[in-house]
């Protein structure tokens, strides 16, 4: 990681990250942490962590922790959120949400089209799934 994404990685950490953690933990009704693989992300994936990481993974535990079923399902199962940016390349088809041990997996490209991240509607589907 070279200066420039040291720099914006830090601006996200301090202007966006310690408000969703916030929000998430209210929603779920306990300590959800996100850990962000800062190394997996080039300058241009950086800038869209608020927006379409963030915010699409907390919009989907919103929909998912609606009623005490979904909340209390987050609760006992999913301990932390780690999020990996893969390559834009091949996103489509290499993207993947994966729940095992508690830890819910996210890997998407966040500095491309579209088709290579998940929307909130996916990612709480998959984990109405899952639980």
């Amino acid at each position: 990681m070279g200066l420039q994404e040291k720099k914006a990685a830090q601006t996200i950490k301090d202007e966006y990250l310690d408000a969703y953690q916030k929000e998430l933990n209210e929603i779920v009704g306990k300590e959800l942490p996100i850990e962000i693989n800062w190394d997996s992300f080039n300058l241009n994936a950086i800038k869209f962590i608020p927006s379409v990481c963030l915010q699409r993974t907390v919009d989907a535990f919103k929909g998912l922790c609606a009623d005490s079923f979904g909340k209390e399902a987050v609760q006992e199962n999913i301990n932390s959120i780690t999020v990996d940016n893969i390559p834009e390349e091949g996103a489509d088809t290499q993207k993947s949400l994966i729940l095992e041990g508690g830890v819910f997996k996210i890997k998407a490209s966040y500095g491309g089209h579209y088709s290579g991240f998940f929307t909130d509607d996916t990612i709480r589907e998959y984990l109405e799934n899952a639980l």
